[in-house]
């Protein structure tokens, strides 16, 4: 559910301000009220960017420990920014090194003092570097050339001779080092990569400083905002704080305290307010939360959709995978993972709570359509009882399409519902009566041949109650062209229903691609001797692991695509404030 706020406004003596919101910031609870343009303390901000930064970059290079010499948050910031500007110019260095490397590897490994000698005794050696077809048409056949490289269409030639020579073409220019030099100094700046990889190592010791101190400066910042954009009133005597609150108003106050003189009153929220949102669920819906969080926050006039998207998505996500051995696959990795990483974690309980739930949605639609690893079950197998829709018969293919389409008539008859709920809007109801009737209506005439005027009577009268109700115009001419345009959203209501037949489709490509498999692995066991058990295994085991990701790829983002678009466009605003309670977090660390 979505907690109901309360908006409360406290006017205090100026001289208690400060204590009053450092109270605030102590009892935790209250979002505070900024101004469209509020004030940020500048300077704190950068620091606590700094050591953000710093912490983020650390914590990929280390771990936390018990260092031998103690630093505070600054030095480990001053020292881990002078190490990447050392690491930076390094790698500027190395990477101009490498440049140089290049232009004088065609040419090998020599000496620069020897062309000096050559020099002195009359010969000059000139570098060249051309296209293939240019060096063929170069007039070089009464000189001394040496072809030092060719490669990619290029030469790089070497020319020696005791006159000027002009060859029409511009002379290699080398770099004043040899290449052993050029080597000889990458590896000395390489060693001195690794020894600043090394201080990094040493100075991610230090990140619970860098923790801590993120934390500290996170309520220091906090806390100067709020003083920042108090708003003052009667020339600077009182001050007036307004904010946000999910407690009672007596529990609020009991918090806060008798220490401070403050007059308060509140009040509900109005139409035109920006009301923050808190959900809080029970532990069996508290799952969704996370889900919907990955897209928007919903308004908060909105019904919490949490618990509908959890549910909805574990059904979706069950039929898109279908499989029971890949259910108990799913479980296993889920319980495996859940003994590895044990963590009391509100995040990691509501995470592994939903990979449970998700791990028995695969199982029993895998049950419900008798797939076990794509094994085709004899007939007179027991399993084959619990199976109502076999997806590898054309029978059972076509039920499992009406389901899907039965699933996504569902799913959006409980959006309307809810936005009839939350608005009484009474066209919610009229597109209810629609969208059944109008299936209702197909399965009797293109299904079995029969008319079905009943169906028909009702989908004329669900489209009248869209046409007059989709507005609360009281002009009848308004009302009746902004309910036109209503009905014309019949074509994207049954767009929305056949976008569930994703679930047929991408379940029977789940089906199909593990019995390919199965088919692949028996194929190679008739046909290799020997050795094809272990071929054939090796084929089922990548096989059914490729299939198993695809079909959790799919199933999570077909999944929750079905709630965040079709079924929400007809119901949820959506775009909420997150509640943020003003509060100390090192004192939760």
């Amino acid at each position: 559910m979505i907690v109901p706020m309360k908006k409360i406004t406290f006017l205090g003596i100026e001289s208690e301000k400060d204590q009053f919101i450092k109270r605030l910031q102590e009892v935790g609870v209250v979002h505070l009220i900024y101004p469209q343009e509020a004030v940020d303390p500048s300077d704190l901000v950068r620091e606590l960017q700094r050591v953000v930064e710093a912490k983020k970059f650390l914590a990929k290079k280390g771990s936390a420990g018990n260092p031998e010499k103690i630093l505070d948050s600054k030095a480990i910031c001053a020292q881990r920014e002078a190490l990447g500007q050392e690491e930076a110019r390094i790698n500027g260095e190395i990477n101009v090194l490498k440049k140089d490397r290049a232009l004088i590897e065609p040419w090998g490994d020599f000496s620069l003092e020897d062309l000096e000698l050559l020099l002195n005794s009359g010969l000059q050696v000139y570098f060249f570097r051309v296209p293939k077809k240019v060096f063929y048409m170069l007039p070089i056949s009464d000189l001394y050339c040496y072809m030092a490289q060719e490669k990619a269409g290029e030469i790089c030639f070497t020319v020696l001779s005791s006159e000027p020579v002009q060859l029409g073409v511009p002379e290699e220019k080398l770099p004043s080092k040899s290449l052993s030099e050029i080597d000889r100094e990458i590896a000395l700046k390489q060693a001195d990569l690794l020894r600043i990889e090394k201080e990094y190592v040493a100075l991610a010791e230090h990140l619970k400083a860098l923790k801590d101190a993120e934390a500290g400066l996170t309520d220091i910042v906090e806390y100067q905002r709020a003083l920042l954009n108090i708003r003052p009133e009667l020339e600077d005597r009182i001050f007036v704080v307004q904010c946000w609150s999910p407690m009672a108003e007596e529990e609020l106050f009991q918090k806060i305290g008798t220490s401070f003189t403050f007059y308060h009153y509140s009040e509900d929220p109005r139409d035109d307010d920006r009301v923050p949102v808190l959900m809080k669920n029970p532990s069996p819906f508290a799952s969704g939360e996370d889900l919907v969080k990955v897209y928007s926050y919903p308004g908060y006039k909105d019904v919490d959709p949490s618990p509908f998207v959890l549910y909805c998505f574990a059904v979706f996500f069950g039929m898109i995978i279908g499989d029971a051995g890949y259910g108990l696959t799913c479980l296993a990795i889920t319980i495996f993972l859940h003994h590895k990483f044990r963590s009391d974690s509100p995040f990691a309980v509501r995470f592994f709570r939903m990979m449970y739930l998700l791990s028995f949605a695969v199982i029993a639609f895998g049950v419900l359509s008798g797939s076990y690893f794509g094994i085709v079950l004899h007939s007179n197998n027991p399993l084959l009882k619990l199976c109502v829709l076999n997806m590898t018969t054309i029978k059972g293919q076509n039920q499992v399409m009406i389901v899907s389409m039965v699933m996504g008539l569902v799913h959006l008859s409980m959006s309307h519902a809810i936005k009839f709920y939350n608005t009484r809007n009474y066209a919610s109801i009229g597109w209810i009566i629609t969208g059944w009737s109008g299936y209702f209506l197909i399965n009797s005439t293109m299904g079995k041949g029969t008319d079905n005027p009943v169906a028909m009577y009702c989908m004329i009268g669900g489209l009248a109650i869209i046409l007059f109700f989709s507005s609360a115009s009281s002009n009848i001419f308004l009302r009746i062209a902004l309910g036109l345009n209503a009905v014309l959203g019949i074509v994207q209501f049954f767009s929305d229903v056949l976008s569930y037949l994703r679930l047929f489709a991408l379940g029977v490509a789940t089906v199909y691609m593990a019995q390919t498999f199965n088919m692949l692995a028996d194929q190679i066991v008739q046909g290799v001797p020997w050795v094809g058990f272990i071929l054939a295994g090796l084929v089922a085991l990548v096989g059914h692991t490729v299939n198993l990701a695809l079909g959790v790829m799919g199933g999570v983002v077909h999944g929750l695509r079905l709630n965040f678009l079709e079924w929400y466009r007809w119901s949820f605003e959506g775009d909420g404030l997150p509640y943020k309670p003003f509060q100390q977090i090192s004192k939760q660390e």
